[in-house]
């Protein structure tokens, strides 16, 4: 049997206990937002130019009265069930020990110009994934213009080293997922779900994640891009310098979370869900 059905019987086997356990939940959280949606989006989704976004240390409360309420139009409660509570926090305290020192010192040893031209290098061959979920969504326009986008960058910005089409012709990017295509759907989020090394997600993110697999040119070793060498470790090459380039670039707003929350855990759950709930709307 290949090693992609056994990818395929595990996600399965998963989600059933998953789900299995997601029926017999009692407990569920009540996410309040403690900053406004912009600004949070900001903080989990890398700009072009890749700043770093501070997230404050005081909390503000919403103010009762009406004149100003219009500030906080478009804060709102994210209702998210936390039944796996222990193990989610277990994974989290991994990830903080283990995963972000690594993606520190990554950080550190490769210069910005480098893994910004490797993270425009995966944004551009992953461009399946968007293609095919702005389709879902209906998203005829932004769907054509990533196949442009798609043609300028990987011809004239070099394999997508470098973003022309955004940088020069100012064309605009949609990035959609399958998590988001079942969101529009008016899909909740299930429950919250924290997966060693991955992070944060939830039960409807985790299937996107699975959605999302099969469309990544990456994931599949027997493409001729493959050709040359041993075709799994390239793949497993790849992913890894995938997620840790990434993760590269959200250390700095991961520690400001962290030091400014007085339950980094919990801030992080509020933050993710709201940032996915902001990218549903879009």
């Amino acid at each position: 049997m290949e090693k992609k059905s056994y990818f395929s019987i595990l996600v399965i086997v998963v989600s059933i206990f998953l789900v299995t356990q997601c029926v017999f939940a009692q407990d569920n959280f009540l996410s309040v937002p403690d900053v406004s949606d912009d600004f949070i989006s900001e903080s989990f989704t890398q700009n072009s130019e890749k700043e770093s976004f501070l997230i404050s240390s005081n909390a503000q409360a919403i103010p009762e009265d009406d004149d100003l309420m219009d500030d906080y139009d478009t804060i709102e409660s994210q209702s998210v069930a936390d039944p796996f509570y222990y193990f989610n926090y277990v994974m989290y305290t991994f990830n903080d020990f283990l995963v972000m020192p690594i993606a520190k010192g990554y950080q550190f040893i490769v210069p910005d110009v480098v893994r910004t031209g490797i993270d425009n290098f995966f944004h551009n061959l992953l461009f399946p994934v968007r293609f095919v979920n702005n389709l879902l969504q209906g998203e005829i326009l932004d769907a054509g213009s990533e196949i442009g986008i798609f043609l300028v960058n990987s011809t004239i910005g070099v394999g997508g080293l470098g973003q022309v089409a955004q940088n020069t012709f100012d064309w605009h990017t949609n990035d959609e997922d399958f998590g988001q295509t079942l969101g529009s759907y008016s899909i909740g989020n299930g429950f919250y779900i924290v997966w060693p090394i991955l992070g944060p997600s939830t039960f409807r993110d985790t299937i996107g994640l699975a959605g999302d697999y099969f469309l990544k040119p990456i994931n599949h070793p027997n493409l001729d891009f493959f050709d040359y060498g041993n075709p799994w470790k390239i793949y497993w090459g790849l992913n890894v310098v995938n997620g840790l380039n990434t993760g590269s670039f959200r250390v700095d707003d991961y520690d400001s979370l962290k030091e400014a929350a007085i339950d980094p855990y919990v801030a992080l759950r509020d933050a993710y869900i709201q940032n996915r709930a902001e990218k549903v709307k879009e």
